[in-house]
């Protein structure tokens, strides 16, 4: 993939994607709306490198947010459908035991 320009705080940067399944310039523009959020929070004293390492924190909680919500559900998931299998397992035992498959 060509490099992309993308556009973070005032400054520009060539960046090339790691992704074909992600917008580089999304991620730029999320980026770069989080650090204007933050820097207002924070106030005028603040650096460029402050504002960047309240960035990556908060987006980094945000991501391991979203891993661990992704993580519960998937354990959901599991749980409803092991719960389906023991109910299938029953149902087909108790269909045996009639003898409705001649066994």
């Amino acid at each position: 993939m060509a490099p992309s320009e993308i556009k973070i705080y005032g400054k520009t940067y060539k960046v090339k994607p790691v992704s074909s399944t992600v917008d580089i310039q999304e991620v730029a523009a999320m980026v770069d709306a989080k650090m204007k959020e933050l820097s207002g929070v924070k106030g005028k004293s603040s650096t460029t490198v402050d504002v960047a390492v309240l960035t990556a924190l908060n987006l980094g909680h945000e991501l391991m947010e979203l891993k661990q919500g992704a993580q519960e559900g998937n354990d959901q998931q599991g749980q409803r459908i092991e719960g389906m299998i023991l109910k299938l397992e029953e149902s087909l035992e108790a269909i045996k035991s009639k003898g409705v498959f001649g066994g």
